[in-house]
């Protein structure tokens, strides 16, 4: 992939993040970016090989690479995670009464990829359901489809 390719493809993925993070609701700071940053935030490059990678650091050291050549599946995985972030403030801020704090967290977060990307919620709690052993963990997680956002 030529360089001018990388900047057309990052330009693009640039529209895309900053168009579905305001659809969201969230802030230029809460959607990953482009530039290397440390303390766990992950951040977005564009290969010069065509692959989209998916990236944290830790205290300098790698702790997250995903990789694709698909731009949905990166804008899949940036919105994953910057909705659960975002998500896990709201639920603070808006407690259920009798609803544990996490059940707050996942009804919110799969409201906002639902307003993204209906599939986007679905394969959220799809995954979350396959990484709970415990069934009555399973039981918890909330149905979709979610409620409208408040």
């Amino acid at each position: 992939m030529s360089e001018d390719e990388q900047v057309r493809v990052r330009r693009c993925l640039e529209g895309r993040l900053a168009e579905l993070g305001r659809l969201a609701g969230l802030s230029d700071r809460q959607v990953p970016g482009f530039g290397f940053r440390d303390g766990a935030y992950p951040f977005i490059e564009v290969g010069g090989d065509g692959e989209l990678r998916y990236l944290a650091y830790e205290r300098g050291r790698k702790i997250l690479e995903l990789v694709t050549r698909d731009p949905e599946e990166l804008l899949y995985w940036a919105f994953r995670d910057s909705t659960f972030e975002a998500a896990g403030v709201w639920a603070r801020r808006h407690p259920r009464e009798g609803e544990p704090f996490r059940v707050t967290l996942w009804r919110r977060q799969f409201s906002l990829l639902h307003v993204l990307r209906p599939a986007w919620a679905r394969r959220r709690r799809e995954e979350l359901v396959a990484s709970l052993r415990d069934p009555e963990h399973v039981r918890l997680v909330p149905a979709l489809p979610p409620p409208p956002l408040e």
